[in-house]
């Protein structure tokens, strides 16, 4: 996948973030490593407070879709929005091999 569309994919969740006063402490947009599949995490220092999860994720993915989505197509297999909070707990969470 093209770094420069990565770039613009986040670009675009920097944008969607400040369209909505979400101060962000992390905008993260990776390559999967399937087919055009990429990941997608916007950690926030303000502004999801008062969101439901998945109010926040689907404005999300409805805009970057919207936005960036066009001749060269991806698909967003992960997408994860949390308040610092959320990420911190995430972060702590130990992955069992």
């Amino acid at each position: 996948m093209k770094t420069a569309l990565l770039e613009k994919i986040r670009e675009a969740a920097a944008e969607w973030a400040r369209a909505h006063n979400v101060e962000t402490a992390l905008i993260e947009v990776k390559y999967s490593g399937v087919g055009s599949s990429i990941h997608v995490f916007v950690v926030a220092r303000r502004g999801f407070e008062n969101w439901w999860w998945s109010e926040r994720d689907r404005s999300l993915f409805r805009f970057l879709h919207a936005k960036v989505n066009g001749p060269e197509e991806f698909i967003i297999s992960s997408m994860n929005t949390m308040t610092e909070a959320e990420y911190e707990k995430y972060e702590g969470v130990e992955v069992e091999s």
